[in-house]
């Protein structure tokens, strides 16, 4: 299982109220080391996909780290500008390129922090003609301790980049954040309000492959969505992520769920090949080797092609949405987190929602039969087919076939 952290620590307006969150890389190997493009990597996808924004910081604005790596390989422009402010490393090489670049970000409306200002710092981006493309200055209170400068800066912001807003951080004491307040900064960060609070969930294995078959199919002149959305269904953990990244704030739609290709439809290939593009970049593909967690994965596949082919084998026109009943059932398992937490967050078609639940629906009693076939509960799988007026004898080739195409999956993902 892989549990996944992000720290989040909120930046105050003048009253101490949210006004945004910073998002912050955490690992659970504190030895590790550290890398800043795969630490901003690893905290959007963690933030938008696996915990969600909406846990993590509601509808206040989002501050993530952006290192001159990753501006120059075009990760943000996967993203809208109002989806993130991107917190530039005080790090960052101001060579031409990036300089050029950083201008022509902020002219699309993209909008930009510059991270632990000092007074050299200050000067540097001066002369590099980057402030009147800056939203924010975030100024360090620690390292820039010459407060006659620090009114400097104020002043000098105020009277030539009025639009620029100012961000005391590393805010330690009452009387830091005074000083701030009185030199009218507008928002306010630091341990004197609140450490970083870490945020954790668990996130699903995934196909590498998939990946890869994905931006090729989505890089066709002629996007076939039945066949995006068929290599979407293969892979249990960017179905997952899709479902979620809908039922996200950014996307959210009021349409509920019945299919993964109406998933796939509502999210449009633009959208999805920006998450593949952040995706791929992560090259979380080793994940599959946790065998515990693979038996979770095929019975998921088993579960939803064998109640598939139960409600084809019923002449129900819902064996889409038998099929997601059966494919979502192990989520709780494998995420260790409520089932009915988790239907929250997926915006499913309300028969699937009963079926998972196992309230009283059409598709119920399928779903219900395919586990109990799978656990070898010979006395349900008899009572469950009287009722649903099965041939006991034609259930065992869509048994074998189901498990068969289950582990098939898994296998033609692992050993490519």
């Amino acid at each position: 299982m892989n549990r996944v952290l992000v720290a989040k620590q909120p930046i105050l307006d003048r009253h101490r109220q949210v006004f945004a969150y910073e998002l912050l890389y955490r690992s659970e190997q504190p030895n590790q080391v550290f890398d800043g493009d795969q630490a901003t990597i690893e905290v959007m996808v963690n933030a938008f996909l696996n915990i969600g924004l909406d846990r993590l910081t509601g509808q206040s604005d989002v501050f993530v780290n952006f290192t001159d790596n990753l501006l120059q390989e075009g990760v943000i422009e996967q993203f809208q500008p109002d989806d993130i402010v991107i917190e530039l490393l005080e790090s960052i090489q101001l060579n031409e390129r990036v300089i050029k670049l950083i201008k022509r970000l902020a002219t699309k409306g993209y909008r930009f922090a510059l991270d632990d200002v000092t007074a050299e710092l200050f000067d540097e981006w001066y002369e590099a003609g980057l402030l009147p493309h800056l939203t924010y200055l975030k100024i360090d209170f620690l390292q820039f301790t010459d407060k006659q400068k620090r009114k400097e800066v104020v002043w000098a912001v105020r009277h030539q980049f009025p639009h620029i807003q100012l961000i005391a951080e590393k805010i330690e004491t009452e009387a830091m954040f005074q000083e701030a307040l009185e030199l009218g900064y507008d928002f306010f960060q630091g341990f004197f309000f609140m450490r970083p609070q870490l945020m954790e969930s668990f996130e699903i294995p995934s196909f590498y492959y998939t990946y890869i078959q994905l931006i090729q199919q989505i890089d066709r002149e002629e996007v076939e969505l039945t066949e995006v959305a068929s290599i979407i269904q293969n892979d249990l953990s960017l179905a997952y992520k899709l479902l979620r990244l809908i039922n996200s704030p950014f996307y959210r739609r009021l349409e509920r769920i019945n299919s993964i290709e109406r998933a796939v439809v509502l999210l449009g290939p633009k959208e999805i090949k920006k998450w593949l593009y952040v995706l791929a970049l992560r090259e979380h593909h080793d994940y599959m080797e946790v065998p515990e967690l693979n038996e979770l994965i095929v019975s998921s596949y088993y579960r939803a092609k064998m109640s598939e082919q139960l409600a084809i084998l019923l002449n129900l026109n819902k064996s889409q949405e038998a099929f997601l009943i059966g494919y979502f059932s192990q989520l709780p398992a494998i995420l260790r987190q409520p089932l009915d937490k988790l239907i929250q967050e997926l915006s499913l078609d309300r028969e699937i929602e009963a079926g998972l639940l196992e309230e009283k629906s059409e598709l119920t009693p399928i779903y219900q039969l395919a586990v109990a076939y799978e656990q070898a509960n010979w006395c349900q799988v008899d009572e469950l087919a009287d009722q649903l007026n099965f041939d006991k004898q034609a259930i065992i080739p869509i048994y074998k076939d189901a498990q068969n195409w289950a582990q098939s999956i898994l296998d033609d993902q692992t050993h490519l």
